[in-house]
């Protein structure tokens, strides 16, 4: 009886080895770069952008964090207040989440703007537009 019972062991353990090899890893979401997009120019943003890379895999989702100033005044030197209201993306199986808004940003001051990216579900390499309001 003894002996039966470590086989069935050995072979669970086997079964499972097995099939954990034979799982694919979660698809690589390279991001090249964040260009920012906002219809009224939240904060001065529209057409910013962010050139480092991002790494994850799907189903993985990461945290960005901006720190946010306000766009430069122009009859002295400073920046005026402003606020982000909303942030999505126009990215394809893209999410954006648990992002800190509204956001508001006192003249002559800065403040982070937080979120979480979700990614697809399958592989990708690009960009990620962010949509601010």
């Amino acid at each position: 009886m003894l002996i039966v019972l470590v086989v069935f062991v050995v072979l669970i353990l086997v079964a499972g080895v097995v099939s954990y090899l034979l799982i694919p890893a979660p698809a690589s979401v390279e991001i090249t770069g964040v260009n920012f997009q906002s219809p009224d120019n939240a904060c001065g943003l529209e057409g910013a952008t962010d050139t480092s890379w991002y790494n994850t895999t799907t189903g993985t989702s990461f945290v960005l964090s901006y720190l946010i100033s306000g766009p430069n005044a122009t009859s002295w030197n400073g920046t005026l207040a402003c606020e982000i209201s909303s942030i999505n993306t126009t990215t394809a199986g893209f999410s954006i989440t648990g992002a800190n808004v509204p956001l508001s940003i006192p003249a002559n001051s800065t403040q982070t703007l937080a979120f979480t990216v979700n990614p697809p579900g399958s592989a990708f390499t690009g960009v990620l537009t962010l949509v601010l309001t």
